[in-house]
């Protein structure tokens, strides 16, 4: 859901400080304290622990049992661990233990200065790898399996280049950074306007100052509301359960619209959602050792398929990778129960390795196309 406060709110109104860590201090984990906001209601925001890492908290949860086999799951733009809520607990049915974390800037976490790129979200993951899952004296780092989420392909993906011994095998579901940016929603105000670098930093800071301004009458507003974008794209948008789901992802705008505008305006401003973007990026990801599976639905109406499609078989087609599609499945797969037992079916499957001639041949049928060179045609 969309981020809204930080682990250190006093109420409504102030704000957010986080404590970042001094120059040579150990990083700790520690437990989450609770959000006390007198009169105001609970803290929308599923807290689990907390890691003090070189640049701030951040608001992590690794469940499942001690010793098996971990699972990093990566979230995307304005939204929070809860996101892998279901999709998290089936994990660890199947025997994994999970680690999911909110981003810098979403969630519980800290907002640092500075850009919300990939290399500040690779440099977190590895911080926070090495102090929740420390390497025992005189051994290497154990090697994970990563599941990267829309805008968390592509976290998934930089840190896969940049840390290859410390990913065993990688799902991308739905990933972004395939796309077109004549596709891209709001483009006048993405490109024209934030991108720019001296106009995108006084619109960002206009914003910010605007919904500051504007913090109580907005709080006010949305209070028992819930707004249309926040409903998440799956096949039953208006069941009880997706209704709630919606409600309380305007919940977490409401608790401090600010932190919500600011960090989705950064978001938009500095990851490389787009083809031009990332393309290349994807390409040194198909030429790396690290093996990579694909997950879509079919009717994805936020990052469809039919618009990454071409460029995905021409960069992975070659070395014969698979991107399972998932018939009716929307870009909240991960979230609706059926869509979200079949990723993890086929998660369990890829990171294990299974030797099934039933999963083989799924593969098989899934597996990206060679595009025709016009020679060939």
């Amino acid at each position: 859901g969309p981020p809204a406060c930080s682990p250190r709110c006093a109420r409504p109104g102030r704000r957010p400080r986080e404590r970042v860590a001094q120059s040579g201090e150990a990083s700790a984990a520690m437990p989450a304290r609770e959000v006390k906001l007198g009169h105001a209601s609970a803290c929308p925001y599923e807290a689990g622990q907390r890691a003090v890492l070189s640049l701030g908290v951040v608001n992590y949860r690794l469940e499942g049992p001690e010793g098996a086999p971990i699972v990093v799951c990566l979230h995307g733009l304005n939204a929070s661990l809860a996101s892998f809520g279901v999709l998290g607990a089936a994990l660890r049915q199947r025997g994994f233990r999970t680690l999911a974390y909110d981003l810098y800037g979403f969630g519980l976490s800290a907002s640092p200065a500075g850009k919300l790129s990939p290399k500040l979200y690779v440099a977190q993951l590895r911080e926070l790898l090495d102090v929740v899952l420390p390497a025992p004296d005189g051994l290497s780092a154990q090697a994970v399996f990563v599941l990267g989420y829309c805008m968390g392909g592509i976290i998934a993906t930089e840190f896969a280049l940049a840390h290859p011994e410390r990913i065993a095998r990688l799902v991308l579901v739905a990933p972004c950074g395939l796309q077109p940016r004549a596709e891209a929603p709001c483009r006048r105000l993405i490109f024209d306007v934030l991108r720019r670098p001296c106009l995108g930093g006084t619109f960002l800071a206009l914003a910010s100052c605007l919904t500051w301004c504007c913090f109580c009458p907005l709080r006010r507003y949305l209070a028992g509301k819930t707004l249309d974008f926040c409903a998440p794209d799956v096949r039953d948008p208006e069941s009880a359960d997706f209704t709630a789901y919606a409600k309380r992802n305007t919940e977490r705008i409401a608790w401090s619209p600010p932190r919500f505008v600011r960090s989705c305006l950064r978001g938009l401003r500095d990851m490389p959602l787009w083809r031009e973007d990332f393309a290349d990026t994807y390409r040194r990801l198909a030429k790396s050792e690290t093996e990579v599976l694909f997950i879509w639905g079919e009717d994805d109406g936020v990052v469809p398929l039919s618009e990454a499609e071409a460029l995905l078989q021409e960069i992975f087609g070659p070395r014969r990778t698979s991107c399972i599609r998932l018939p009716g499945g929307c870009h909240g797969i991960i979230l609706d129960g059926e869509d979200a037992a079949q990723v993890v079916d086929c998660s369990t499957a890829w990171f294990l390795r299974l030797s099934d001639p039933n999963w083989q041949r799924c593969l098989d049928a899934h597996m990206l196309k060679v595009p025709s060179s016009p020679e060939t045609e």
